[in-house]
C-alpha cells in the first residue's frame, strides 16, 4: 500500500517507466495504469483543471500499485498539500531554479519534523486506510521530482541535485530549448548535447535523472544516456499511432 513504485524501482537500480495522462479522465487513467506502467503523470501545470477534477486518479493508481506523479503548477505549499491529500505519492515541481527552492519543495511535501505539510490526508478515508498506518510512513513514501528548465536552474543544477530529499532531477526538453535559446528546436545540437550530459551531471550527486519523450527511439536513447525516470507518452497517442497504422494497412487492401 505504501511502497512508492518509482522509489522502489530506482532503489533497485532499475528504471521507472511512466505515461502521461492527456486529460482528467478516470477511464483513461484506469486503462493506462492497467498497462503496467510504474507511474502515471498527472499534469496540473499546463492543463486547465485542478485537484478536484483529478481527485479519484491517485486512488486508481494506488489500487493498481502504480505511483501517481502529480505535477503541480509551481512551488506552492497549497498545491503540493492538496495533491498529497488526494493520494498522490509522487510530486513534480516545475521551474526549480535554486537549491533553496528545492529545499522548500521537499519541506512542503513532508510532515514535521522533516517538513511543514499540514495533517489531513483524506484519501485514506476512501481506501479504508488508518492514519495510524499511513502517517508514520508518509514522509518515506513521498517521491520528490524537481524540474530544472530555466537559465537560472541550469546554472544551479549541481546545487539543486545536492539537496537531501530530492529524489529525481527532471529535464524538461521544451522549456530547456527556450532557456538555451533554441525554443521549439528539439533536434538542435545545443539542446541535444545538454540533454545528453544532464543525467551524468545529476548522477555525480547520487541522484537519477528524469525526462519525457514520445517515441520509442527517443525513450530508448534516453535510457542509454542514463535517464532512469522516463515518461513514454500517452495511451491516447500510442492508441492513435496504432489506429492510424492499422487503418493504413486495411485501406491498402482496397488496392
Amino acid at each position: 500500500m505504501f511502497e512508492n513504485r518509482v522509489k522502489q524501482r530506482l532503489a533497485e537500480g532499475g528504471a521507472a517507466w511512466g505515461a502521461h495522462l492527456a486529460d482528467a479522465s478516470e477511464m483513461v487513467a484506469k486503462f493506462t495504469v492497467d498497462c503496467d506502467i510504474d507511474f502515471l503523470w498527472i499534469d496540473l501545470e499546463h492543463r486547465p483543471y485542478g485537484t478536484h477534477e483529478i481527485r479519484w486518479l491517485p486512488i486508481i493508481c494506488r489500487q493498481a500499485g502504480c505511483a501517481s506523479m502529480v505535477r503541480v503548477p509551481g512551488l506552492d505549499p497549497i498545491w503540493i498539500k492538496k495533491a498529497l491529500d488526494i493520494g498522490a505519492d509522487t510530486i513534480m515541481v516545475p521551474q526549480i531554479n535554486t537549491a533553496d527552492e528545492a529545499k522548500l519543495a521537499v519541506e512542503f511535501a513532508k510532515y514535521p519534523p522533516e517538513g511543514s505539510r499540514g495533517v489531513s490526508p483524506l484519501w485514506t478515508t476512501m481506501m479504508d486506510v488508518s492514519w495510524d498506518d499511513y502517517l508514520p510512513v508518509a514522509n518515506q513514501e513521498v517521491c520528490m521530482v524537481v524540474q530544472v528548465e530555466s537559465p537560472q536552474g541550469i546554472e544551479n543544477l549541481d546545487a539543486i541535485a545536492e539537496i537531501e530529499g530530492v529524489d529525481v532531477v527532471f529535464a524538461g526538453p521544451a522549456d530547456l530549448s527556450a532557456s538555451l535559446g533554441v525554443i521549439g528546436q528539439f533536434g538542435h545540437p545545443k539542446l541535444q548535447q545538454y540533454l545528453a550530459d544532464f543525467p551524468k551531471k545529476v548522477a555525480e550527486h547520487g541522484k537519477p535523472a528524469g525526462i519525457t519523450f514520445t517515441t520509442l527511439d527517443e525513450c530508448r536513447r534516453a535510457y542509454e544516456q542514463g535517464y532512469r525516470l522516463i515518461n513514454i507518452g500517452t495511451l491516447i497517442q500510442h492508441g492513435m499511432d496504432g489506429l492510424k497504422s492499422n487503418l493504413r494497412q486495411l485501406r491498402e487492401l482496397e488496392g
